[in-house]
């Protein structure tokens, strides 16, 4: 059983009378039909979807998060491990703010390099997806051939990108900040 047809009309301000025509035809059989014009009809399926806008965002918050908590565990087995470096730094002289601002560094350039690595990969698969023979065709028949990545939404991700990389590394450098130069050595 078929379950659409696309019927073709030379005059588009005629859509709305075609297809109470074409209903009329349908009216008193056992198919009866729904005419709607393709933008109608795509409405439909958008509709269909609900809120997908809250859906997407949620999804990125939960991925976001997810990334946090992986970021600041890894931090914070890196601190774990140079306990013994952070112990000699503290007894060379340098002291606890300065500790904690090298970790916080290094976390913070850990999130600019996974920015500058997330934007950059998304221009790339964008320009890939572009320029493909075979998808190109087929973005451009569903209205997506300008596919590309808009500055706003580029500095929006490097800037999360550079906050996970400050949260994940604020707590372990805060234990780094707080911790006494015999503790640590005891513990090699």
């Amino acid at each position: 059983n078929a379950g659409t047809y696309v019927v073709e009309i030379d005059d588009p301000e005629r859509a709305a009378e075609i297809s109470t025509a074409i209903d009329a035809v349908f009216d008193n059989s056992d198919a009866q039909t729904k005419t709607e014009t393709e933008s109608a009809f795509v409405a439909g399926f958008i509709a269909m979807a609900g809120n997908l806008s809250l859906l997407l965002n949620a999804i990125g918050l939960a991925v976001t998060f997810t990334i946090l908590l992986v970021s600041a565990n890894t931090m914070s087995m890196a601190v774990r491990e140079r306990r013994t470096e952070i112990a000699v730094l503290k007894t060379l002289g340098f002291s606890s703010g300065q500790v904690m601002g090298l970790v916080v560094a290094e976390a913070v350039f850990l999130g600019f390099l996974g920015g500058l690595l997330g934007i950059g990969g998304s221009q790339s698969i964008m320009w890939m997806l572009t320029h493909a023979p075979g998808i190109k065709d087929a973005l451009a028949g569903i209205g997506l051939s300008e596919l590309n990545l808009q500055p706003f939404v580029a500095a929006l991700g490097f800037a999360v990108a550079l906050f996970l990389g400050f949260a994940a590394g604020f707590v372990p450098a805060l234990g780094a900040y707080r911790s006494r130069i015999t503790d640590m050595l005891r513990t090699v």
